[in-house]
């Protein structure tokens, strides 16, 4: 791997990490929107159903078990990508120490140099 491959790599990282933020912003809004939706429902379904406090739970808990789902899998993106950014940052330091080794090797080397 050379010296441009890094900075490349680096660049690229940079830039999907810079993409990711800004998709983190979006799903962590989605995921909010969805919970305070199926709060919402739930909350309406309790209210308008019949029967023991247990029985309009369960309707309550089944009608919105949909609205549930969708936040629940809103909630799981926004930790994937959290994962992928700490994935990329990972990433980044090892490119980053690749590229300190490959100067100090270069350093080190006797280019350049008669004997």
């Amino acid at each position: 791997m050379s010296t441009t491959d890094i900075v490349l790599e680096l660049s690229r990282i940079g830039r999907e990490l810079d993409e990711l933020s800004r998709k983190i912003e979006r799903l962590d809004h989605a995921a909010v929107i969805a919970w305070s939706e199926h709060r919402k429902a739930y909350a309406t379904a309790y209210v308008n159903g019949e029967g023991s406090i247990k029985d309009r739970e369960q309707a309550a808990v089944l009608a919105v078990e949909s609205l549930r789902l969708e936040a629940e899998v809103a909630d799981q993106l926004h930790r994937a990508s959290r994962e992928r950014i700490r994935v990329l940052r990972d990433r980044l330091e090892i490119g980053r120490s690749l590229g300190a080794a490959m100067r100090s090797q270069f350093a080190a080397e006797a280019t350049g140099q008669t004997t």
